[in-house]
C-alpha cells in the first residue's frame, strides 16, 4: 500500500476507534441509567405509605440514597473483579464487549438493590443493607458456578472483544439477578427464617441449566445434546455468533421470569 493510501486510511481508522470508544462508554452509562430507573421507584414507593409526609420524605431519601450507594459499590466491585480492574480501561479503549459486560453488572446490581431496599421503615434499613451484601455474594457464587458449564473463559473472551461472549455473560448475570432479587422478597420474620427462605428460593437457579443445554442449544439452535460446553461454546467462543448468544441470553431471562413468576 502506498504512503498516500496509508494517510487516507488513518483518519477513517481513527474515526472508527473514536466511535467504538464512545459506543462502549454509552453502553456502560446506559446500563447504569436503566439500573437507577429500576431502583428508585421500587425503593421510594413503599415509603409513600408512611405518615406524616415528613417521615415519608426522610424514609424515601434514606432508602434511595442507600440503594444508590449499594448499586454504585456493587457495580464498581463487579467491574473490578471481571477483568482484574481493567474493565474501565477496556471501555476507554473502545472494547464494546467490556461495555456490554459493565452494563450487565449495573443492571444486575439495580435489580437486586430494587428488591433489597424496598422497605417502609428506617428500622429495616440495616437489614436491607445486610441482605444486599448477602444477595450480592450469592449472585457472584451462582455466576461462577454457572460458568463452569462452559469451557471458555469469560474474562479472556471479553478482553478479546468477543461480543457474543459478553452478551451470553450479561444474560447469565441478569437472569441470576432476577432470581436472587426474588429470593430476598417477603416480610422479615427473623434471620433464620429469612435465610432459609432465601436459600430455598435460590434453587430456582437450577432451571437455567436445562434451559441452556436443552432448550437453547438443542431445541432452538439445533446443536447436539451435551452435558457441558459443546457446539454452543464453539459458536460463541470461536465463531463469535452473536445470534446464538442473544438466543442464549434471552432464554436465561425467560426462564428466570417464568420461574420467579410461578414461585
Amino acid at each position: 500500500m502506498s504512503p498516500a493510501a496509508d494517510a487516507n486510511a488513518t483518519p477513517a481508522t481513527e474515526v472508527g476507534q473514536a466511535g467504538a470508544r464512545k459506543g462502549a462508554s454509552l453502553l456502560l452509562r446506559a446500563g447504569l441509567l436503566v439500573a437507577i430507573t429500576l431502583l428508585v421507584p421500587a425503593v421510594v414507593r413503599p415509603c409513600l405509605n408512611v405518615r406524616p409526609w415528613a417521615d415519608a420524605t426522610i424514609c424515601a431519601l434514606a432508602y434511595a440514597g442507600a440503594g444508590l450507594l449499594a448499586l454504585g459499590l456493587a457495580t464498581f466491585t463487579w467491574n473490578r473483579v471481571l477483568l482484574r480492574g481493567r474493565l474501565r480501561s477496556e471501555v476507554r479503549r473502545g472494547n464494546l464487549a467490556a461495555g456490554i459486560a459493565g452494563a450487565g453488572h449495573a443492571l444486575g446490581g439495580g435489580i437486586v438493590a430494587a428488591h433489597c431496599f424496598a422497605g417502609d421503615g428506617l428500622s429495616l434499613l440495616p437489614i436491607s443493607a445486610a441482605f444486599f451484601v448477602i444477595a450480592e455474594v450469592a449472585l457472584v457464587v451462582l455466576v461462577v458456578l454457572f460458568r463452569f458449564l462452559t469451557y471458555y473463559a469469560d474474562d479472556q473472551e471479553i478482553a478479546g472483544e468477543n461480543l457474543a461472549a459478553a452478551t451470553s455473560y450479561a444474560g447469565v448475570v441478569l437472569a441470576l439477578s432476577v432470581i436472587v432479587g426474588h429470593a430476598v422478597d417477603g416480610a422479615f420474620l427473623g434471620w433464620w427464617l429469612a435465610l432459609r427462605a432465601f436459600g430455598l428460593s435460590l434453587l430456582l437457579a437450577l432451571a437455567l441449566y436445562p434451559v441452556r443445554q436443552v432448550v437453547v442449544a438443542r431445541l432452538l439452535l439445533g446443536f447436539p445434546l451435551t452435558w457441558r460446553g459443546g457446539a454452543l461454546d464453539r459458536a460463541i467462543a470461536q465463531d463469535r455468533n452473536l445470534v446464538a448468544s442473544l438466543v442464549e441470553a434471552l432464554g436465561y431471562l425467560g426462564a428466570a421470569w417464568l420461574a420467579t413468576g410461578l414461585a
